[in-house]
């Protein structure tokens, strides 16, 4: 019997060596006294719990196959296949200590990052790097000048094809496009290039968004500071360029309007603004029509599930509205136990006691297959302002990681 738990210990933690196997003459315990092991393939009756804190910003990002990225700036951990979130060493060397725009591709042979090279000019210059050889290297885009150009996102085709958004200078930062140019989009896993024809002139390029019928949409910004919608379906000659989400607010209020979506003719497009002014809108029929929000303003996320469960994240929480629902569910998230945050001493005097557990304010949510659920949150400090960020997810979770960057780390720091 204790040889069992032991065993099945170890191979959870990944951190033991093997054991003799069992005599298979050995008989078999009770089933009452069989450890029961959870399996990550279903997630819809799981809870949140927490993955992993940072002294700094996080994010989480789908990659191929099911893996997840959670990342920030000097820090990295994947969860990869149906196991665990983990980081390691390893994985960060090279990684970048600035800003990270966009992660994408397929661990470990096709993965991408782009960050800021140099945020002291006008517009700022990004570099592209990937997973070689065990650290992440320069993987300049061809045929382009070093830091002009970059892939501004990355996403994986409904065939599997890792693609990467060849992204022009926004024009928000540096006043125009040049109208000679075009976006572009790369395959980078070697295979033959993809179906689609050119895309359009003189637009800048944000995001690249795939879906399960083959088609693909680029949501791009003119130099009029519109946003742009161009979608290729399987087998046309060109792109077709969808309505605009309406604009509504004013750039002080934030950015244009971020759009999302499972189906191509079914997109979702959400803006951050007071409250009481409409901030979400769905494309139905060519036409987009606003859709009821959650008390609250601000939308921050606005994440799809498979099954069209919409979750979104404004300056009130996390809310979450079924496919066939017409009202939005309050998820509250639990104050957590988070490891890592130094518990100030007087000189002198005797330790204080740990801060106890600590409430969370999500500002971002991803929803995956099989109800797998990813949420991003800031811990608040003791006047509640925002001193750290946490990452909740419905996976496995064998103990939170402590994510520094390697240049702060002295020794053991969380799951390795």
């Amino acid at each position: 019997m204790l040889v069992r738990r032991l065993a099945l210990a170890c191979a959870l933690a990944g951190a033991c060596a093997p054991l003799e196997p069992v005599s298979e003459d050995m008989p078999e315990p009770p089933p009452s006294d069989v450890v029961a092991v959870s399996s990550d393939r279903d997630h819809a009756s799981r809870t949140l719990q927490l993955a992993a804190v940072s002294d700094d910003s996080l994010s989480v990002t789908p990659l191929a196959g099911g893996d997840v990225a959670v990342h920030g700036r000097g820090v990295l951990a994947l969860a990869v296949g149906d196991g665990p979130l983990r980081s390691e060493s390893t994985w960060q060397r090279g990684w970048p200590d600035d800003w990270v725009r966009a992660v994408g591709g397929r661990w470990p042979d096709h993965v991408f990052v782009t960050a800021i090279a140099d945020n002291t000019r006008t517009p700022m210059a990004y570099e592209v790097r990937r997973w070689r050889h065990r650290a992440w290297v320069d993987a300049p885009i061809a045929g382009d000048p070093p830091k002009l150009e970059f892939y501004s996102d990355f996403a994986v085709a409904a065939d599997g094809a890792v693609l990467g958004l060849r992204g022009l200078v926004d024009p928000r930062l540096s006043g125009e496009v040049d109208p000679s140019r075009r976006a572009r989009i790369d395959r980078l896993d070697d295979g033959p290039p993809p179906p689609w024809p050119e895309l359009p002139k003189g637009r800048g390029a944000e995001r690249l968004l795939t879906f399960a019928d083959g088609s693909v949409v680029i949501v791009g910004i003119e130099a009029s500071f519109t946003p742009s919608l161009h979608r290729w379906s399987p087998g046309a000659r060109a792109w077709t360029a969808l309505p605009p989400p309406p604009e509504r607010g004013s750039p002080a209020h934030g950015p244009a309007a971020m759009v999302v979506g499972r189906d191509p003719t079914r997109l979702y497009a959400y803006r951050c603004l007071p409250e009481g002014q409409p901030a979400l809108d769905r494309l139905s029929e060519g036409t987009w029509k606003p859709v009821p929000q959650p008390a609250g303003g601000c939308i921050t996320s606005l994440a799809e599930a498979p099954d069209g469960t919409l979750w979104l994240v404004n300056e009130r929480g996390l809310h979450r509205r079924g496919a066939a629902a017409t009202a939005w569910e309050v998820i509250p998230l639990a104050p957590v136990d988070a490891p890592g945050e130094p518990v100030a001493a007087l000189p002198g005097g005797p330790a204080p006691p740990p801060p106890g557990p600590e409430p969370l304010a999500p500002q971002t949510v991803l929803a995956l297959d099989r109800g797998e659920l990813w949420v991003v949150a800031t811990i608040a400090g003791p006047q509640q302002e925002p001193s750290r960020w946490a990452v909740l997810t419905t996976r496995t979770v064998l103990a939170p990681l402590v994510l520094r960057p390697l240049s702060q780390r002295t020794g053991f720091v969380g799951q390795q």
